[in-house]
């Protein structure tokens, strides 16, 4: 499993974030990379279909169940994210353990 975290240069919510996962990490007894990608303009931001800053994939795939749906690719402003009806600045450590909990069972 390879956790990427995508961020800009603005939204420093990606450090909480990357403490977050890997707490949740040690606490599941789990060891792998985490990759650091810094978006630094629109284009990277279409490349990578970058919305906002963090944005947190599992294998390449994002952990938002929203992603799907986001068509603006932008470099700046940090991400949002709806969790069981509730808008956080960032995804929340329930969000994180599912998604890593899901890719955990697919391995």
């Amino acid at each position: 499993m390879t956790i990427t975290i995508l961020h800009n240069a603005i939204c420093n919510i990606w450090e909480t974030t990357k403490e977050i996962i890997e707490t949740i990490l040690k606490e599941n007894g789990l060891t792998t990379t985490i990759e650091e990608i810094i978006i630094t303009n629109d284009s990277e931001a279409k490349e990578y279909h970058f919305s906002g800053s963090p944005q947190i994939l599992i294998d390449g795939i994002d952990i938002d169940p929203m992603a799907s749906k986001i068509t603006n690719y932008h470099e700046s402003g940090c991400r949002l994210y709806m969790w069981k009806g509730v808008l956080h600045e960032g995804p929340s450590k329930e969000m994180l353990v599912e998604a890593i909990k899901k890719e955990k069972r697919n391995l």
